[in-house]
């Protein structure tokens, strides 16, 4: 089962670095074959698995409206404001199948720590970028592959920080 999890997250990593898009005819797909996996884990139960997945979409819908209305902001009402996308609805559903993936609470853990990793790249992406005087803001940069970096990070070590703080 977890190479099944690993390899749908190796082709969601692959397409959005050489197009920096999550396609749905990938992440639907992979919905339901993890909330299958979710069943036969023991682990888990449907309630978790589910919870997770609502958990994901729910996190990352929130995040996706703020950076619509971000992008509208930045783009002062001009008409090419949904060029502009800080947060494509294709990391929603990413965060989804992550949840799936990895059932509540881990969902948070894996989300935080994918969010985390992003932070820290482009902190030195934005140094990087700038000692070789090549800066221009808004350069987009795939999410995708942090937030599978959390969600393999909690699929395989656990979720240790997060079931001692709730007391799951």
């Amino acid at each position: 089962m977890a190479f099944l999890v690993s390899a749908v997250f190796l082709l969601i990593i692959v397409i959005d670095m050489e197009h920096k898009l999550i396609l749905h005819v990938v992440t639907f797909p992979a919905a339901i074959v993890f909330v299958v996996i979710g069943l036969l884990n023991p682990e888990m139960s449907l309630g978790r698995t589910l919870l997770g997945g609502a958990v994901g979409f729910g996190m990352f819908f929130l995040l996706y409206l703020l950076g619509g209305i971000f992008a509208r902001t930045i783009a002062g009402g001009k008409e090419n404001a949904d060029d502009e996308i800080a947060l494509g609805f294709g990391d929603v559903t990413l965060a989804t199948i992550i949840g799936l993936a990895v059932g509540f609470p881990g969902v948070i853990e894996a989300l935080l720590r994918g969010i985390l990793a992003a932070g820290l790249f482009s902190i030195a992406f934005l140094i990087y970028m700038k000692m070789r005087r090549r800066y221009s803001a808004f350069t987009p940069i795939p999410y995708g592959p942090f937030l599978i970096l959390g969600a393999w990070w909690v699929y395989f070590l656990g979720t240790n920080t997060l079931e001692k703080i709730l007391g799951m």
